[in-house]
């Protein structure tokens, strides 16, 4: 009896998510005008350090670059090139995380992706300006997309599930140790 409380309690524990980046739609050319597909679902996701994005693709390639890079479909400073059909990256840093196509056109029809990563144990935050059609209250300043460096803050948000996870594994964990004690 003892061994299954722990184990259902420690099975709760690592509650990574993996994201199918554009879900059914998977990392391909937005249809028609919509350039923002993969802004739009960026937004409807919240990524923490730990979860992983995976790309499924054909006849195409994930580019993970630097703000510029992802603005202006360059890719001569891309940090790392995948080419394999089926890439899995895990975040592991919080911040902004930039990809686009490793086809220019491609790109520049929206096949780009920005991830603002979020630390694990955050507070929350409000949405980003301009999110879900409504205007800012006020003037947002000049760095309404963060540049990604390691001494700029991390954005926050509310814990994730896996960390309230985490949690209550460890109190049920302590809780079932002293019952039995």
């Amino acid at each position: 009896m003892i061994s299954v409380i722990i184990g259902m309690q420690l099975g709760v524990v690592d509650c990574f998510k993996s994201f199918d980046v554009g879900g059914n739609f998977t990392w391909r050319v937005p249809d028609g005008n919509d350039t923002e597909f993969f802004d739009h679902w960026a937004e409807s996701q919240r990524f923490h350090i730990g979860d992983s994005l995976h790309f499924q693709y054909k006849n195409d390639s994930v580019l993970m670059v630097d703000k510029y890079g992802c603005y202006h479909c360059n890719k001569s400073n891309a940090t790392a090139t995948y080419t394999d059909g089926n890439t899995v990256i895990k975040l592991e840093r919080p911040g902004y995380i930039y990809f686009i196509s490793g086809n220019e056109d491609h790109c520049r029809k929206g096949q780009r992706l920005i991830v603002d990563v979020i630390s694990p144990h955050s507070p929350p935050v409000a949405p980003p300006p301009g999110s879900h059609g409504q205007p800012p209250e006020s003037p947002a300043p000049a760095a309404e997309s963060p540049a990604p460096t390691a001494e700029s803050p991390a954005p926050t948000a509310k814990p994730s599930s896996g960390s309230q996870l985490q949690v209550s594994a460890l109190v049920g964990l302590v809780a079932t140790s002293l019952f039995f004690v």
